[in-house]
């Protein structure tokens, strides 16, 4: 593990100045941004209901600004089409993913409003 990788508290509070994209839906928020806790410099993330209660789960990493900003696109639309995906793994690689190790989660089914 790189020192790097535990390098998270020098992203608090300057998100805005790290975003390379951001979406948001009605139920979904898909992240690219960059990143100091990662080997990679630039990660997406979605968040969406129907995968581990709506928490950011990291679907791609990148090396460039122009990689991260194709991320961006290409999980914009993964997740605006149908069907959604039947699971996404999180990949992070920052230093508690690695500790946490590799992680899926299936999509959920929604719960019927009474």
């Amino acid at each position: 593990m790189s020192p790097r990788s535990l390098d998270f508290s020098s992203m608090l509070y300057n998100y805005e100045a790290r975003k390379v994209a951001r979406y948001e839906g009605s139920d979904l928020i898909v992240s690219t941004c960059a990143v100091t806790d990662s080997d990679y410099d630039y990660e997406t993330a979605i968040s969406h209901p129907l995968f581990d209660h709506g928490h950011f789960i990291v679907v791609e990493n990148c090396r460039t600004k122009e990689q991260a900003k194709a991320s961006h696109e290409k999980w914009v639309q993964i997740m605006t089409h149908e069907p959604l995906p039947k699971e996404l793994s999180d990949i992070s690689k920052s230093g508690f993913a690695l500790l946490r190790g590799r992680v899926t989660y299936k999509i959920q089914k929604e719960e019927k409003k009474s």
